[in-house]
């Protein structure tokens, strides 16, 4: 096996409704995108003009076209679309946005609209050579709430990866770093910071490289937000891909992540995780792998001593992939779940449930599509001791128009609490359980080759299965209405060759 070398009833039916209709307007692109394609002489409105991407370079270590034989228990993804040789470049941005918030407050109850703006700028890097890759990241600025108490906060996301290659495998080192004011799923469908997810692919770069996978047991799971709560979010990771024969490879990674909120007053539960993973790959065809894969899970909960827990995960894995259009991967097995608490807490206890993870990427002439599902264990979010989290999510992209280009992102996490007994102050210890979605849609538009602007408008809905307050106004779900206009510039990407 040869590897690349980088690389109440009415709201759920309400949401059911939203979910049905995001996947017949995706049908209904994709149709549209398969009769263009028939037409042959007829009259199409171009695609949206691409970023500026540099002049072809020779590269020392080029990756291949065939993209299939990436492991299906790594936790790279293969890119969709043409192959593009990677590039050495830095690139300079900044951004700016204005948007209408209905809850900025730090509870259950809205706070109406108010203005909030950001400012933020960015960099990222990418550095080939004959055997290695060096990519990184960052975005940063500061938000302006004029109604708050502090009335400015900051903002701050790096990814990093080093990998080094060798001719039948690669190492590769990561790290994720965050400072956002709330958790990172759903956050990246308000469209701004340009970015939506803030990282290399939000700009549409050609020949980038970084962010192209990470899932499953390998994210921090942090899910839901009651408005805004700084957090430090961490992870850093190693991984090793080494192919034993033509058909057959292993994969081997390790990393440690830590959420921390700074305002310890809010009464939310800081966690730190160890996470590792091996997986035995066999190549049944050239589109076909399946796997076998272990995970290992700790977490803790270091404001809250004598409480932690061990998951064992088993997961068989089947991958099937067709370069630049497709990719689906389907995974399910046991999943053993230890609780070592002290007395206090109720003690040690085990159980043994089920994890999953189905994932179908596809590209269109004109449209892409991706709709995930996974199941394991997250560490809780901040309002429980460990959580068992089921979470959804559809994206689909595509030109409007000439010049327009649209986004839509939904998401939905079911969150079952693990450790009974305690949870944040925030809400109630009866509390066992609770769901969040958001609906998210975007419209960008070049302004000339360095800027673009862009329209985005998203809902957050987050419901508890119990009381969610002690006093009055009391609500057991909350509620966010986020809209935004915002101006991106990018600066044209000088070649570091």
């Amino acid at each position: 096996m040869s590897f690349p070398k980088q690389g109440g009833c009415e709201k759920q039916r309400g949401i059911r409704v939203l979910m049905i209709i995001m996947l017949a307007l995706a049908t209904s692109w994709a149709q549209n995108d398969s009769g263009q394609g028939a037409a042959g002489n007829g009259q199409q409105n171009p695609a949206a003009p691409p970023a500026p991407a540099l002049a072809p370079a020779p590269a020392p270590s080029p990756l291949p076209e065939d993209t299939n034989n990436y492991p299906a228990s790594g936790l790279d993804q293969p890119p969709l679309g043409p192959f593009i040789p990677a590039r050495s470049f830095v690139m300079f941005g900044a951004h700016v946005s204005e948007a209408l918030d209905s809850d900025v407050g730090n509870d259950f109850v809205s706070s109406g609209l108010v203005g909030v703006t950001r400012a933020m700028g960015s960099v990222m890097l990418q550095k080939t050579g004959a055997h290695s890759l060096t990519a990184f990241d960052y975005v940063g600025g500061v938000i302006f709430y004029p109604s708050q108490d502090p009335s400015i906060a900051q903002i701050h996301q790096f990814d990093g990866e080093q990998k080094f290659m060798w001719r039948s495998g690669q190492i590769t080192f990561r790290d994720q770093f965050t400072y956002l004011p709330e958790g990172a799923f759903g956050f990246g469908a308000y469209g701004e910071s340009g970015a939506s997810t803030l990282g290399l692919g939000s700009l549409n770069f050609l020949g980038a490289t970084l962010g192209t996978g990470l899932g499953g047991i390998f994210t921090l799971g942090e899910f839901g937000s009651l408005g805004q709560q700084s957090r430090i979010d961490n992870l850093g990771i190693v991984d090793l891909n080494q192919s034993l024969t033509k058909r057959s490879a292993i994969t081997l990674a390790g990393g440690y992540g830590l959420i921390h909120f700074t305002d310890t007053s809010a009464g939310f539960i800081d966690s730190n995780q160890i996470i590792a993973q091996v997986g035995y790959d066999y190549q049944v065809t050239r589109k076909t792998q399946i796997a076998l894969v272990y995970g290992f899970q700790q977490f803790q909960y270091p404001n809250i001593p004598g409480s932690s827990f061990i998951t064992h995960v088993g997961t068989f894995m089947y991958s099937h992939r067709i370069s630049g259009r497709m990719d689906l991967r389907l995974g399910a097995g046991p999943e053993v779940t230890v609780i070592n608490n002290s007395a206090l807490f109720g003690g040690s206890s085990q159980r043994i449930t089920a994890t999953a993870t189905a994932s179908l990427r596809y590209r269109f002439p004109r449209t892409s599509l991706a709709l995930s599902y996974d199941r394991y264990n997250t560490s809780g979010s901040g309002f429980f001791l460990g959580a068992t989290s089921d979470i959804v999510r559809f994206s689909v992209s595509r030109p409007l128009t000439r010049v327009w280009t649209g986004t839509a992102d939904v998401g939905y996490s079911r969150n079952e609490q693990i450790e009974p007994g305690f949870v944040a102050t925030v809400i109630p210890s009866t509390t066992t359980s609770y769901q969040y979605v958001y609906a998210g849609a975007t419209a960008q538009r070049p302004l000339g080759h360095h800027f673009d602007f862009f329209l985005s408008f998203q809902f957050d809905d987050q419901l508890f299965n119990s009381t969610a307050c002690v006093t009055v106004p009391c609500n057991i779900e909350s509620q966010r209405y986020v809209g935004a206009i915002g101006l991106n510039w990018h600066s044209r990407p000088y070649r570091l060759d």
